[in-house]
C-alpha cells in the first residue's frame, strides 16, 4: 500500500514538473513553450530570433556607415594646390590664410561657416576653457 502511494505520489511531483516546465505561449496563447524556449511556442521563437537577426544586422551596418563618412570627409579635404584658394581657386601669393582644417583660403572664404571648415572649433574652445580655468573646490574657498 505503502508502495503504491510512493508511486503515486512520485508520478504527481513528475506531473507536476511536466506544468512547470511548459507554459502557454504569451504571443499566440495556442500553443505550450518550454523554458528552453523562454516559454514561446516553436513558432514565435523562430520569428523572435530572425527579428533580433534582422536588428543587429542593421546596427551593424549603421555602425558601419559613419566610418565610411568619416574616411570620405578626410579624403576630401585635401588641397591640391596650396598656392590658391580651396573654394574660389585664387592665386594667393603672400595673402592665403590656413585655416585650422589645414587648407589655405583666401580673405573672402577664410572664416569658417564661409567654406564648410570640418574642424570643430566650438568642441576645440569647450577643450580650451577646461584646460584654462580649473574646477574650484570648495574646501579650498573655506580655506581661504
Amino acid at each position: 500500500m505503502q508502495n503504491n502511494q510512493q508511486a503515486a505520489t512520485e508520478e504527481q511531483s513528475k506531473n507536476q514538473e511536466v506544468k512547470q516546465e511548459t507554459k502557454l505561449c504569451p504571443l499566440c496563447q495556442n500553443f505550450f513553450g518550454s523554458a528552453k524556449t523562454n516559454f514561446y511556442c516553436s513558432k514565435c521563437y523562430k520569428t523572435i530570433q530572425q527579428n533580433d537577426n534582422e536588428q543587429q544586422q542593421q546596427q551593424q551596418q549603421q555602425q558601419q556607415v559613419p566610418e565610411e563618412k568619416l574616411q570620405q570627409n578626410q579624403q576630401v579635404n585635401v588641397q591640391q594646390d596650396p598656392s590658391k584658394c580651396y573654394v574660389c581657386k585664387r592665386k594667393l601669393g603672400i595673402s592665403g590664410i590656413q585655416c585650422k582644417c589645414k587648407i589655405v583660403f583666401c580673405n573672402k572664404h577664410r572664416l569658417p561657416e564661409d567654406h564648410n571648415c570640418t574642424f570643430d572649433h566650438a568642441e576645440q574652445a569647450k577643450k580650451l576653457l577646461i584646460k584654462n580655468n580649473p574646477l574650484v573646490d570648495h574646501k579650498k574657498l573655506e580655506q581661504l
